[in-house]
């Protein structure tokens, strides 16, 4: 359940279609798509059963990914396949030749600004002038 809202994140097999609420929750674990080396963000993104939807995968964080079309069509394909996800963790990818890479993820710390650079801030230069003066 998605704890700012209480919308559910799991509906197992009740409806082959992601929910807005779960595509929302897909867009801010995934940030772009998962695989490797690719930038596309994550509006460009289609939601995707990991274990398809006709041999029994059910609709929820745990079983979607987010890739972009070039990746999507290469998963279906190709032998590039995803693995599993969590509702943290977006999938990672095996190659055709069984070799595994994880996600990349994106930061989503925000950035920290210098002191001094938002108005009404002192420099860090300013703090120490006004010590040397004793002011």
């Amino acid at each position: 359940v998605d704890p700012r809202d209480g919308a559910p994140l799991e509906i197992g097999r009740k409806s082959y279609r992601v929910p807005r609420a779960m595509r929302a929750w897909l867009r801010m674990r995934d940030g772009k798509c998962p695989f490797p080396g690719c930038s596309n963000t994550s509006l460009d993104t289609e939601a995707d059963h990991l274990l398809a939807w006709h041999h029994g995968g059910t609709t929820g964080i745990s079983n979607l990914g987010q890739p972009c079309p070039k990746h999507h069509r290469l998963r279906h394909t190709t032998g590039w396949k995803p693995t599993p996800a969590s509702t943290n963790e977006p999938p990672g990818w095996t190659s055709p030749t069984g070799r595994h890479y994880t996600s990349e993820h994106q930061d989503w710390e925000p950035p920290k600004w210098p002191p001094g650079f938002l108005p009404g801030e002192r420099s860090l230069l300013e703090e120490a002038l006004l010590k040397h003066l004793g002011v």
